[in-house]
């Protein structure tokens, strides 16, 4: 008898353990994952000011691309937050589509993004 409780704490030691373990990776692929979009949206501006179009449509596809590997994370802890990025993101991702590049437009659904991306980034 006293083996089987000795086998059952060890289970929820081991599960607790790993479910911890668990949040630490989310937390860390959300942090990592608005930094890069940070980064990239720095670009995007660089090039909406080159007036590279072809450039900027790229930049918005990987916007895309980076926010897909930790949106249904963000959703999960913060579905207002996650709404938050929704918007700009998809003003973005239809901008950079059209030709002439509309600069006031996309550059202001940038900084929208910006300033929410520093809220995901210290989600816990």
């Amino acid at each position: 008898m006293l083996s089987n409780k000795k086998l059952v704490a060890a289970m929820a030691l081991g599960l607790s353990l790993t479910l911890s373990a668990c949040g630490t990776k989310t937390d860390d692929a959300i942090k990592t994952g608005s930094d890069d979009m940070i980064k990239t949206i720095s670009e995007l501006k660089t090039q909406i000011s080159n007036n590279d179009e072809a450039k900027a449509k790229d930049s918005g596809e990987a916007l895309e691309k980076s926010w897909e590997k930790f949106e249904d994370s963000v959703k999960g802890k913060d579905k207002e937050l996650y709404e938050k990025v929704e918007t700009p993101l998809h003003i973005i991702e239809a901008g950079v589509k059209v030709s002439p590049l509309n600069a006031d437009t996309l550059n202001q659904a940038g900084d929208e993004l910006e300033s929410v991306l520093k809220e995901v980034k210290d989600l816990k």
